[in-house]
């Protein structure tokens, strides 16, 4: 069993679903990387919703997620002929720690496809893994096998896949939406960076192979920071894109 799957893996409780947050995805702030619990509440919505899967989910922490048991309660708001929508809570010790707001849907033909092609950047064999002080002592990291390509600015550009061999799945895609270091790293040194919300646009299940990431920030104002970020497949597919604001501190 690969160990996303083991510390996503869901069990009845009640009218809501029990799971246990593991110690493999912390940040570098040590409480659970944030994609990671986003994807535990996606995964708990899709059970309760069968038959169609999360196309968009926007996730708001209430307060830093723990490691150790959870409860995810699904609330479904709407059951739709094309889309449904869950609202997902996730509570540990008696307080809830995150509260997600998911549109689920199947596959359908639409109109004729266009979507922002990959910048060109070199393979992952030909880009070097982060340097440890990069790295830190965040858990979530050590789950990746990263490859970074050099930027400038509040930019982040570079391949990633699981270290143990797992294929990458849109269950995954949240959790690698937030787990680069943050761009805003970039161009600032000595801050913390906490999560306020993150919202994740599936647009389609990734191929096998690595995964290509370009992550910008573009303002920080008011010591909050936006961070866009877009994935694609090896195979040159946009998989996913995202958007969250952080609040930036000094440590």
């Amino acid at each position: 069993t690969h160990r996303f799957d083991a510390d996503t893996r869901l069990r009845r409780d009640g009218a809501g679903w029990a799971a246990d947050v593991g110690d493999g995805w912390t940040s570098l702030s040590g409480v659970p990387n944030g994609g990671y619990l986003m994807s535990l509440a996606l995964l708990a919505a899709a059970r309760d919703l069968p038959g169609v899967e999360p196309i968009s989910a926007t996730a708001h922490f209430l307060r830093p997620g723990l490691v150790g048991p959870a409860r995810l309660a699904v609330e479904v708001v709407k059951r739709g002929r094309t889309t449904s929508v869950a609202c997902v809570r996730l509570e540990q010790e008696g307080k809830q720690r995150l509260r997600v707001l998911a549109t689920l849907g199947g596959p359908d033909a639409g109109p004729a496809e266009f979507a922002p092609p990959p910048p060109p950047l070199p393979r992952p064999q030909a880009c070097p893994p982060p340097p440890p002080e990069v790295t830190g002592s965040a858990s979530v990291r050590r789950r990746f096998d990263y490859r970074l390509a050099p930027v400038e600015g509040a930019q982040v550009a570079g391949w990633i896949r699981f270290a143990d061999g797992r294929p990458m799945d849109a269950a995954a895609l949240p959790l690698v939406a937030d787990c680069f270091p943050p761009a805003i790293l970039g161009v600032l040194d000595g801050v913390a960076i906490s999560t306020l919300e993150l919202t994740v646009h599936l647009r389609r299940p990734p191929g096998p192979g690595w995964l290509q990431a370009a992550i910008r920030s573009r303002a920080l104002l008011r010591g909050l920071v936006e961070e866009d970020a877009e994935l694609w497949d090896e195979a040159g597919h946009l998989v996913a894109m995202s958007r969250q604001l952080a609040q930036v501190v000094a440590r």
